[in-house]
């Protein structure tokens, strides 16, 4: 298969400049898609802007198998230019590409469109690349609405692996716990009822739920991640609303409703206690894409686990020992849009991309560049085995 492996390495470094110099915060993606819609339209690919704003390009080899290879276009912000020591919008030294988005994810969406377009002349299935947004808000719903278009046979989610197969990852819930109090002057705290109490009292207690574990994924953790009372500032009153989101990690076949249950079951028992009550719930992202389409959706994303001797894990660690490289399967630790197509729409899905995992969202955030360049052959390896594999009889 070395044939279909003509790989313009520098093409890839320059490429990935390109992405990096072209901020793409989430909600503001607009012009790191028209980047990659020209690299893909100049490789032959047929290139559609969906209404979110996703980028999807599409190149028919021949009959076959459809592949669909997932990375978003939106990065996290950088808060402060001043703590980088190299640019945040891209430089190269040291044999590494700095700049926010290098690892997550602009570093493996140029390694996948350079890395399949050198396929062209395979002659069997369809390849189809997704530059999707607002995943760092949000995943899987975007991609959701690229897959449920394309149909694909196969998923690769192009997040970084450390060039590993990723077969499966925890998901994650956004869960939002609102406790009642009722407000008086703070000289006379006897007169109201404080809820930033009441929710201190929930904190403590939800510190004492054990979570479901899984043998591979592991725990299905509850962090806090922020608490607000209101009115805020409380100026000599005593707060009447106490609000704290949790961050839970979810595992294979847990519902909306299998997460929700013993965190209100805590809060009920709390809040009864305090002659009060709470909710808790499922928080709903909604924000406007930049094409100025108005988007609500929960934000629960379901873990997924694709069998080791599945079609698509098998063929994925053939292709990559046909083309030399390490073949070795794992999962992410972390949440990316397989919660999409695996967890919600059940296509088979593996995760695969260059760069190591914990770089995302760092400050010098960075990929080596003979990891990027390989990372490019990976995928490569990894889509011609799937579309030989899924057209055989």
């Amino acid at each position: 298969m070395s044939e279909y492996f003509q790989i313009d390495n520098q093409a890839i470094t320059d490429f990935l400049l390109r992405l990096l110099a072209t901020r793409s915060y989430s909600t503001e993606e607009s012009a790191a898609a028209q980047v990659l819609a020209e690299e893909l339209a100049g490789f032959g690919f047929e290139v559609e802007v969906d209404d979110v704003g996703s980028v999807v390009g599409a190149l028919v080899l021949g009959d076959g198998p459809t592949v669909l290879l997932d990375s978003h276009l939106d990065t996290v912000v950088v808060v402060d230019p001043t703590e980088w020591t190299r640019n945040p919008e891209g430089e190269i030294a040291a044999g590494r590409a700095y700049g926010r988005g290098a690892v997550d994810m602009k570093g493996p969406l140029a390694a996948c469109v350079h890395g399949v377009a050198a396929l062209r002349g395979l002659g069997v299935g369809k390849i189809v690349i997704s530059g999707t947004v607002a995943e760092e808000l949000v995943e899987g719903p975007a991609l959701v609405r690229v897959a449920e278009r394309v149909q694909p046979d196969f998923v690769v989610i192009c997040e970084a692996s450390a060039g590993r197969i990723a077969a499966g990852q925890r998901g994650r819930a956004e869960l939002c716990i609102e406790v009642e109090g009722r407000s008086s002057h703070s000289a006379f705290p006897q007169v109201g009822l404080n809820a930033a109490e009441v929710m201190a009292d929930v904190i403590a207690a939800l510190r004492s739920v054990e979570g479901p574990t899984h043998p591979t994924l592991g725990e299905g953790i509850l962090v806090l991640t922020d608490v607000m009372s209101q009115p805020y500032p409380g100026l000599s009153v005593v707060p009447e609303r106490c609000v704290a989101t949790y961050d839970r990690r979810t595992l294979v076949g847990e519902t909306e409703e299998d997460v929700l249950r013993p965190v209100r079951t805590v809060v009920e028992a709390v809040t009864a206690r305090w002659g009060t009550h709470g909710t808790v719930s499922i928080a709903t992202d909604e924000y406007a894409a930049y094409t100025g389409t108005q988007i609500q959706a929960p934000n629960f994303a379901p873990a997924w686990l694709t069998a080791q001797d599945s079609v698509i894990v098998t063929a994925a660690m053939e292709g990559l020992r046909s083309a030399g490289l390490d073949a070795v399967v794992s999962h992410y630790r972390f949440c990316t849009n397989g919660s999409g197509t695996a967890g919600h729409l059940g296509i088979p899905t593996i995760g695969y991309g260059p760069g190591e995992e914990d770089q995302p969202h760092t400050v010098d955030e960075s990929i080596a560049l003979a990891d990027l360049h390989a990372g490019a052959r990976g995928y490569a390896a990894i889509v011609s085995a799937l579309l030989r594999h899924g057209s055989t009889p």
